[in-house]
């Protein structure tokens, strides 16, 4: 195959306090013309270095030691400052991971697009607008001659990315490079943007680079994947190759630690032990071979060489697959999983297990527009969040709520601990109704609740250390403990050494971070926490330890989980029931087994069937659901749903279903469906 792009040996260093960081080492990469390649790794393994590097917009640290980027002709590492401009934007796009971020939020699409385009001399505004609405409807943005005058605060979060494809598509470059372009979104929107990067690569033969620790969106996407770890890369093969015959052991060990891999119900996940290597002083051995489960003793003095597996250009650097070896490749294949958990599996809590929480008919409203405004423009003053909510949860049971974003899912949970007012509605814990305490009688209560936020760095005051965030909720609630003590226990509660006490949290990686978030929410050991997504932004390995680390603090301290969150196969390993949120409504609520096997609610079974799949034989040719989320401010009419449910009728448009019990399987479901999807015998 002809390579659009071809790096050969990239080196890349960071000058820091403690040394040169090594962080790309002989780097070798094809990009074949008119294909997906794909780069994954864990968090620190140098994908999105490598875009920065060949774009040559390295930080002012940093700098490239060696090695080639020829991009269509020429050396890209060879151009100078001015040369680069030509080709950043023109021939070479970037589609960045959070578009809030990478689009100006003061400046509208129009003018952003425009502001693109200023190389085209020839065009006139009226021909750049004219190109840039042209653009907008083919990534699907509908209305785009009105949308283009609109702001990114205006879009939601997939029409964003959408907009950010159609700048990036603008000037018609000849490589499109995507860095984690779905990692904020949930599975609908995730499908959709998947299903466009398809679209847009038949249609304009493009050649695109997709940077990702989401194995099913590679799978999905790619022909050709590149395997890094700690600045190496370890295998390079066709998406085939990669998912099908995994030859080496990283490569076997984050494809193990996937949870959509893994159908049967676990409460355990796959992990990979250990951290990835300090690139200050590198190994004089494979770079992988402290947390390799295969290793070898050449594995830890003799840096293993490139192995050629088969004529399809599928290449691996492991010495169990050197022939001149006595280890051969079927040592590796018949060798255990990586991090193999199957025989830890935690029973469910019983049915019998006495209610902790139980949350009634919950409301929640903000204020959008003044009365005198929403009087003028005839809008609603106010737009409902979460309506008429009911839950409960058990001692010791973990619920998981899912739903897209804007569901209402984090208000819920917020309302529940007093942090968002409700406008009516019951919560009640252990016995007691929150809703009725003064803000005293709640706050001694809440040392019995606690939330894991969403962002674990930001949700960290970056002016404190760890010793001082973990042990804050004894001076707040002025409890006399020994803080020195506490700190102690809770970094040993949650494996976190004890030298890292006195660093600020931006020394932190996401999953150190996260594991301070545990230790700060366990700080006074609580019955109940309400997680807000908690492996947000975490690769695969590090999202399974700081689940089997919650697992684990539950059957010790026999806490009570609400999980949030839109990441569908995490839920369904780690949730006991599970409750579907749909525009501020519950719309089906029950056991979370039977849900994922038998969806009753046409949303519920939309969001199953949208989770990517890390097998490239399982591609979808369809979108789940179609269609954006409706606007709180104009809920339509009937069911909520009905606007992008395939199954709508009269009634659906006209009534809106109520949340009924319904019996399936034996066991008692709520659903709020004209016509639930499967029947009192369970029968789809």
């Amino acid at each position: 195959m002809e390579s659009l792009l071809s790096i050969r040996g990239l080196n890349v260093e960071f000058q820091t306090p403690s040394g040169p960081l090594h962080v790309l080492r002989d780097i070798n990469i094809d990009v074949p013309r008119g294909k997906i390649l794909g780069i994954v790794g864990e968090s620190g393994s140098g994908k999105s270095t490598v875009i920065w590097a060949i774009n040559r917009l390295l930080a002012s640290n940093g700098a490239i030691n060696g090695g080639t980027a020829t991009f269509d002709g020429q050396d890209l590492l060879a151009l100078n400052d001015r040369q680069m401009l030509s080709v950043r934007g023109e021939q070479i796009s970037m589609v960045f991971q959070d578009p809030m971020t990478s689009q100006i939020p003061v400046l509208t699409y129009d003018r952003q697009m425009s502001d693109i385009q200023y190389r085209r001399k020839e065009l006139s505004m009226k021909d750049k607008r004219e190109r840039a609405i042209r653009i907008m409807h083919k990534v699907g943005i509908p209305d785009p001659e009105d949308r283009i005058l609109q702001y990114p605060h205006h879009f939601s979060g997939g029409m964003r990315q959408r907009a950010g494809i159609a700048m990036a598509l603008l000037m018609d470059p000849l490589l499109l490079i995507a860095d984690e372009p779905t990692t904020a979104l949930d599975v609908t929107l995730e499908a959709q943007i998947i299903h466009l990067i398809q679209e847009l690569r038949a249609e304009f033969d493009a050649t695109i680079m997709v940077v990702s620790h989401n194995l099913g969106l590679i799978a999905e996407l790619c022909d050709q994947v590149v395997v890094m770890y700690a600045g190496e890369v370890v295998e390079y093969g066709s998406v085939s190759n990669l998912f099908y015959e995994p030859a080496h052991p990283y490569t076997q060990a984050l494809l193990n630690c996937d949870p959509a891999r893994t159908q049967t119900k676990t409460r355990y996940l796959p992990v990979i032990p250990g951290d990835v290597p300090d690139l200050h002083v590198l190994p004089t051995g494979c770079i992988f071979a402290t947390r390799c489960s295969q290793v070898m003793e050449q594995c830890k003095t003799t840096s293993p060489a490139k192995v050629q597996l088969d004529e399809s250009q599928h290449v691996a650097s492991c010495h169990l697959l050197d022939p001149g070896l006595q280890a051969s490749g079927d040592a590796l294949k018949n060798a255990p999983p990586q991090g193999d958990v199957s025989g830890k599996v935690r029973p469910k809590p019983s049915v019998e297990s006495g209610e902790l929480l139980k949350v009634e008919d919950l409301c929640v409203r903000f204020q959008t527009n003044s009365w005198i405004r929403s009087k003028i423009q005839k809008r609603p003053r106010f737009v409902d969040a979460v309506i008429d909510a009911s839950l409960s949860l058990r001692q010791g049971e973990t619920l998981g709520l899912v739903g897209e974003s804007g569901s209402g899912k984090t208000t819920l949970g917020r309302a529940i601990l007093g942090l968002v007012q409700a406008e009516s509605g019951s919560v009640i814990f252990d016995g007691q109704e929150l809703r009725a305490l003064s803000r005293a009688g709640f706050s001694q209560l809440r040392r019995n609740m606690a939330m894991m936020f969403q962002d674990p760095v930001g949700s960290l005051s970056p002016r404190q250390t760890v010793r001082s965030l973990i042990t804050e909720p004894f001076q707040i609630h002025r409890i006399n403990a020994d803080l020195d003590e506490e700190a102690a226990r809770l970094c040993e509660m949650v494996r976190l050494p004890q030298d890292f006490l006195s660093r600020y949290p931006h020394e932190l990686s996401g999953g150190q971070a996260r594991r301070v978030g545990v230790a700060r929410a366990l700080a006074l050991n609580p019955q109940i926490i309400i997680a807000d997504e908690p492996t947000a932004g975490l690769d695969v390995s590090v999202q399974g330890e700081i689940l089997n680390l919650m697992n684990e603090l539950q059957e010790t301290h026999g806490l009570s989980y609400l999980i949030i969150s839109h990441n569908l196969p995490v839920i369904r390993h780690v949730s006991d029931r599970l409750a579907i949120m749909y525009l501020g409504r519950l719309v089906e609520f029950g056991d979370s087994d039977e849900i994922f096997s038998q969806p009753a609610h046409p949303y519920t079974q939309a969001l199953v069937n949208g989770v990517p799949q890390p097998d490239p034989n399982r591609r979808r040719s369809l979108v789940s659901i179609e269609g954006e989320v409706p606007s709180l401010a104009n809920r339509p009419a009937g069911c909520e749903f009905h606007t992008r449910c395939k199954y709508a009728t009269a009634d659906c448009r006209n009534m809106r279903p109520p949340l009924s019990q319904i019996r399936v399987n034996g066991l008692d479901r709520e659903v709020a469906c004209h016509y639930p999807l499967v029947g009192e015998s369970g029968e789809q």
